[in-house]
């Protein structure tokens, strides 16, 4: 190579090197690796609580996901995958030195919280925590998995009563069972119940809902939209008592439990659990 163009080499990568932070490593045989730093740092907060049935366990979230299913045995796991991104390293574990989980045990039960985690940090640009919840749960407590900014996620969870919410994400359940009451705005609602236990809202401002309920259960079902249509598909054993294009109203069963499901813009496609496309 050329001197001149070894210059130019060496001035190229020396305003690459000046625009963003990085490791310079030199290999064997004089080979050059560019590794950029990422301006992050992720930690765990691990924690287990003695929760009697009934009780109530609170996920208070703000950026990031929340996955719940069934623990192995009576107690609650929470496993919290933190998250912190600034203008380095440095700022990044600086941020998550900072940012104390917030905890309340009670004798009733458990509330965690996430901390803010937003502000200027050190380094460049807008530091920011994101928090990602892995959620291990016995049956038979009251729950409340919120966030605003991802998704919540129920895998096979059994409860009095499950509450998911979230602003900005999807609602994802499979194999629910009891009184379930999700809420989103900017996001979908698909929601499988083995049970219905007692009364349950599924609602969503902007996306759509797709319901399937466990043949045999026993329910009333008010379906309504705004801005899309109402499929009920075969299979789901429904003795409608209202339809249009709007709102199916009808029973499975004997009737029960009021379910409810409602979304402003998008469709709503209920169907029986277990059947093809459900």
């Amino acid at each position: 190579m050329s001197s001149r163009h070894s210059w130019a080499l060496g001035v190229a990568l020396g305003l690459a090197l000046a625009s963003a932070a990085c490791d310079v490593k030199v290999g064997e045989g004089g080979g050059l690796s560019v590794d950029f730093a990422a301006g992050k740092a992720s930690d765990e907060w691990v924690r287990t609580y003695d929760i009697k049935p009934g009780g109530h366990l609170d996920i208070i979230n703000i950026n990031g996901q929340i996955e719940a299913s069934p623990a192995t045995g009576t107690q609650v796991e929470v496993r919290a995958i933190r998250e912190a991104r600034a203008g380095s390293e440095e700022a990044s574990r600086e941020l998550l030195k900072k940012s104390e989980m917030r905890e309340e045990v009670t004798p009733d039960g458990v509330t965690i919280e996430t901390p803010e985690g937003q502000g200027r940090g050190r380094g460049f640009g807008r530091a920011q925590l994101s928090v990602r919840y892995e959620v291990r749960v016995p049956p038979g407590l009251n729950m409340l998995f919120k966030t605003q900014n991802g998704e919540v996620r129920l895998e096979n969870v059994s409860g009095a009563r499950i509450e998911a919410t979230t602003t900005n994400g999807g609602i994802n359940g499979r194999g629910v069972s009891g009184a379930v009451e999700a809420q989103t705005v900017n996001g979908g609602i698909t929601m499988d119940l083995a049970s219905v236990t007692g009364d349950s809202r599924m609602t969503t401002v902007n996306g759509g809902v797709t319901l399937s309920i466990a043949p045999g259960a026993n329910a009333n079902i008010e379906a309504t939209v705004v801005n899309g249509g109402i499929q009920v598909r075969d299979g789901f054993n429904l003795s409608v008592d209202e339809q249009s294009r709007q709102r199916v109203a009808g029973r499975l069963g004997t009737g029960g439990p009021r379910v409810v499901v409602q979304t402003t813009n998008g469709g709503i496609r209920l169907g029986a659990r277990g059947a093809p496309g459900s």
